[in-house]
């Protein structure tokens, strides 16, 4: 190749074919270096492919009084370089994706929630043991790993440690999965196909997805912890976060101008609170159906429908559907926006008892929410919760929340909250009850995705 390229330059003044020579052994070079010398940022890597990609243009031009001597050749030379350079980035991505700086150094982000409460009657966890009123509790500490694994898929670890309504401390892997983007042997993703294999935050709805140092309140909605999962009641992380498998891809539109998104699990069985702790004989089955439509950048419309179920000597079906609302101004996005949007739950539970009965329960519970971006900083909103009791339909519970959310930057959050809460299933002396929440939300290490309510 260096022959070639000399040979085809050598009526050219002496630098001009010097530098053919040394930008064709260059890429050599860089390549050498890039597999002894794994410490090698990507940043680094880009900033030399830039520098050859310079180098080519300048080159160009160096070749522009010539090409009336020999414009074909020249054309010629041109295209080669321009070959070699691909297969020299191609391969540079493949080596910088196994380089001991993205194997040994996976992105890394911890989240540190913190809350105080204030109430005025006493307060007990979900197990009506342990008091919680009037304390400050450490919530959450989470520590997310995110790695790209190699060309097809990456892979996810969130390591939760939760309090234990003050009692203390519990290790969990909240989320451990492999994501497999694209399949090895199609080389493709069909339908825009992602494979998700693990532990994960099931798409049970919208809010289950949502980690607690991304709400947009203080506290969990009664129907997500009470339906989906709970040890400790709402003030502490709940939802429904299963070992399974996920498939999620993109249907065709049936209105133009809309995204249709599926997904569809094979979980294992009985991790779900609406199940009430009884045994089941198959694995769960879950879909999500999401239909979205974009107005102009501004206007964002998402609907939603969830279906979960459990066959065998003990059944439980869950249906719900979720709906969203985001209005975000183009010219004003950071500092204006608004969200509306709410959940329902209606669920089925049938289990055999030691008479050879069936009892069946059934009840149903939702929220709705409001809330109004007026600064760059500051976020105001509000949520009403009510349902039944999954045990007993006849006992209802209901709350209504207030709360307004401060950001000094995106890794820094302050929130104020105020709840009123009343109870069937609670003591008459016990509600209703009015509680006071500050909160406090750090978060460092790589910049994490921002929920879908903030918008900067």
């Amino acid at each position: 190749m260096i022959m070639v390229i000399i040979k085809e330059t050598q009526d050219m003044k002496q630098n001009t074919w010097i530098m053919v020579l040394a930008l064709c052994v260059q890429p050599f070079s860089l390549n050498a270096q890039q597999k002894d010398d794994t410490k090698t940022s990507n940043e680094g890597i880009k900033s030399e492919v830039q520098q050859l990609r310079a180098q080519i243009d300048s080159l160009k031009l160096m070749f522009q009084p010539a090409r009336s001597e020999g414009e074909d050749e020249l054309d010629k030379v041109a295209e080669r370089l321009e070959k070699q350079m691909r297969v020299l980035e191609n391969k540079i991505d493949a080596i910088s994706r196994a380089t001991a700086p993205v194997v040994l150094n996976p992105r890394t982000t911890a989240f540190i929630n913190f809350a105080a409460r204030g109430d005025d009657k006493k307060v007990l966890d979900e197990s009506g043991q342990t008091e919680i009123d009037n304390r400050p509790f450490l919530r959450t500490v989470e520590l997310e790993l995110r790695a790209q694994v190699d060309p097809y898929s990456e892979a996810v670890t969130i390591i939760s440690l939760e309090d234990q309504a003050g009692k203390g401390f519990s290790i969990d892997a909240e989320e451990a999965y492999g994501l497999i983007k694209r399949i090895p042997i199609l080389e493709e993703a069909p339908l825009g196909l992602k494979l998700k294999i693990g532990k994960f935050r099931a798409p049970l709805g919208t809010n289950n997805k949502i980690h607690m140092h991304d709400l947009p309140w203080t506290t969990r909605p009664l129907v997500i912890s009470k339906y989906l999962g709970t040890e400790h009641g709402n003030f502490f992380e709940s939802g429904f976060n299963p070992v399974g498998v996920d498939l999620d891809f993109f249907l065709p539109n049936p209105i133009p101008g809309t995204t249709f998104e599926m997904n569809a699990d094979l979980l294992r069985a009985g991790d779900l609170a609406f199940s009430q702790g009884h045994g089941v004989d198959q694995p769960a089955l879950l879909g999500h159906l999401t239909l979205s439509k974009d107005w102009n950048n501004e206007h964002l419309f998402i609907v939603g429908a969830s279906l979960y179920n459990e066959s065998g000597s003990s059944s439980t079906r869950l249906i719900g559907a979720d709906i969203t609302y985001r209005w975000a101004p183009v010219e004003q996005r950071e500092y204006h926006s608004f969200v509306a949007g709410g959940e329902i739950f209606s669920g089925r539970h049938t289990f055999s008892d030691s008479l050879q009965n069936s009892p069946i329960s059934s009840s149903y519970g939702w929220f709705t929410y409001l809330q109004y971006q007026f600064s760059y900083w500051t976020y105001v909103g509000v949520r009403y919760d009510w349902l039944q009791e999954p045990t007993n339909n006849a006992l209802q519970t209901k709350a209504f929340s207030v709360y307004l959310s401060y950001y000094t930057t995106e890794f820094l959050r302050f929130r104020v909250g105020f709840e009123h809460k009343d109870s069937q299933i609670l003591a008459p002396n016990l509600v209703p009850v009015n509680s006071g929440i500050f909160e406090v939300n750090f978060v460092f290490g790589s910049h994490p995705t921002e929920p879908y309510w903030v918008n900067r």
